[in-house]
């Protein structure tokens, strides 16, 4: 009897330098836009790194210290994660009763941390620090916003040539909830009273508060009796920067810093506008994004549509067995929708 077992985790990182002033950072130096330093780079903080490393246990074990936080916050934004797992006799068939599938659903999201030394300017730490609004609890930190965007596939059995597999996908996703819920005051309050009460200037209030865009990662992994394992990233959200990890060792990573403007070249300090993120955010209103509010027949057009010609899927690794190849596999196995 041979066991067979992988896994695959996506790592999403949203990069920057340190944003410590006092140590001589820059509160505007990551890869959010500023908007003349009225917006998102002035209100939030980034991971405080422009890459991540090979092992994921590392990843999982770093930390970002700044003055505004008695703990360390994570270097990353969101992981999604599959592991597979089963017996085999003869490397063709499956024992059914050994099929284990694990995910991260139990993992509590990571904060989104505002920005706040006492020299910087900052409406959204302002807000909470009013007495006379308590939107977000008199808090500086608040974990992502990951409600309704969370769909888990089932351990699904696979044949490729008379060899058996098992194969899983979850698309998971996260916003910022700091923004979610100046959303629901924007229309709480409509646009004229939404910039009296919070002093914010009108480009301040463009499209991603208007509509909270998401990121996500739509993971899949398939592990064949014969050894042959896939992983696939059919799809990610544009903004910001996700890595694949596989059995703990990175493996493949999306374009960011060289594509963040869609005309070429990296992000900047102190950077205005972004056209990756403005991509990003514009995408949350049509078909593109999975949670997007469309049916779901409507996203698996699109992604059985982009991957007709590219650039999908957005990550991928494989590794051969001893009778199939990951391009095989891949060949035979179209997206599983985690629906």
């Amino acid at each position: 009897m041979v066991e067979r077992s992988t896994s695959a985790t996506t790592v999403t990182l949203l990069p920057g330098n340190s944003e410590n002033s006092t140590e001589g950072g820059d509160d505007l130096d990551s890869a959010m836009p500023d908007y003349n330093g009225k917006c998102l780079d002035a209100w939030f903080v980034a991971d405080g790194v422009t890459d991540l490393p090979d092992d994921l246990q590392d990843v999982y074990e770093m930390r970002k210290h700044l003055p505004e936080y008695d703990e360390g916050l994570r270097r990353y934004r969101l992981a999604n994660h599959i592991a597979l797992s089963f017996s085999t006799p003869d490397g063709r068939n499956i024992v059914e009763q050994s099929v284990s599938l694990e995910t991260n659903a139990d993992e509590k999201p990571s904060y989104v941390g505002v920005e706040g030394e006492e020299t910087e300017e900052n409406v959204v730490r302002e807000i909470i620090e009013r007495d006379d609004l308590d939107w977000f609890g008199g808090k500086d930190k608040l974990r992502a916003d990951v409600s309704n965007k969370r769909f888990e596939s089932d351990a699904v059995r696979e044949e490729v040539d008379g060899v058996g597999g098992v194969r899983a996908s979850v698309l998971f996703g996260g916003s910022d909830t700091y923004i979610e819920i100046m959303r629901e005051k924007f229309y709480e309050l409509g646009p004229v009273e939404f910039l009296e009460t919070t002093g914010m200037d009108v480009e301040v209030v463009p499209a991603f508060v208007v509509q909270p865009p998401t990121m996500y990662t739509f993971l899949e992994l398939a592990v064949m009796a014969d050894g042959t394992n896939l992983a696939r990233v059919w799809d990610a959200s544009p903004y910001p920067k996700h890595y694949l990890y596989v059995d703990e060792r990175k493996r493949d990573e999306t374009e960011f810093e060289e594509g963040s403007r869609l005309s070429g070249g990296e992000w900047r300090e102190n950077e205005n506008a972004n056209e990756r993120f403005g991509q990003w955010a514009l995408e949350e209103q049509d078909l593109r994004s999975p949670f997007s509010p469309h049916t779901e027949s409507g996203y698996e057009q699109y992604v059985d549509h982009a991957t007709s010609f590219g650039p999908f899927p957005a990550m991928t690794y494989g590794e051969d067995g001893d009778e199939l190849t990951a391009s095989e596999v891949a060949l035979r196995l179209p997206p599983l929708f985690p629906w």
